[in-house]
C-alpha cells in the first residue's frame, strides 16, 4: 500500500492499493509464477478469491482509522479480483477510485 499526496495543490493524500500480481502483501498465500516472462496466478480463482479477501481486509485493518480517506485501486488483474478488493474497502475508505494508469482517475464510491 502506498500514499500519495500532492503538497502543492492541498489535495487530499490519498491510499494505493497496487492489484498487480507484483504486490506480495495483497497476494500472500497464492501461488504466482513468472509464466513466459509475466507474473500469472496458478491459484484457481475460486481458491483465490478468499485468500485476496483475508489479505485484503488484513492491509485496511492495518491502515489507521483517520488515515483512510481515500483509496485508490490501480495495476493490472482481473476484474473479479477488483471486486473483492473493492468489497474490502468499500466502507472503510470516504471514496474509492479507479486509476487505468493513463491519466483516468474515476471515483467509483463516495460517502
Amino acid at each position: 500500500m502506498e500514499s500519495s499526496e500532492n503538497p502543492k495543490s492541498g489535495k487530499e493524500k490519498k491510499m494505493k492499493i497496487n492489484m498487480g500480481l507484483d504486490n506480495i502483501q495483497l497476494y500472500v498465500g497464492c501461488n504466482v509464477q513468472e509464466v513466459g516472462g509475466r507474473l500469472t496466478l496458478i491459484t484457481p480463482p475460486e481458491e483465490a478469491a478468499n485468500i485476496i479477501g483475508r489479505n485484503a481486509q488484513k492491509i485496511v485493518q492495518e491502515i489507521p482509522a483517520n488515515d483512510r480517506k481515500a483509496v485508490v485501486l490501480t495495476g493490472p488483474m482481473a476484474v473479479w479480483a477488483y471486486l473483492i478488493v473493492f468489497h474490502a474497502v468499500l466502507h472503510a475508505f470516504g471514496e474509492v477510485w479507479y486509476d487505468d494508469g493513463r491519466a483516468n482517475k474515476v471515483l467509483i464510491s463516495k460517502h
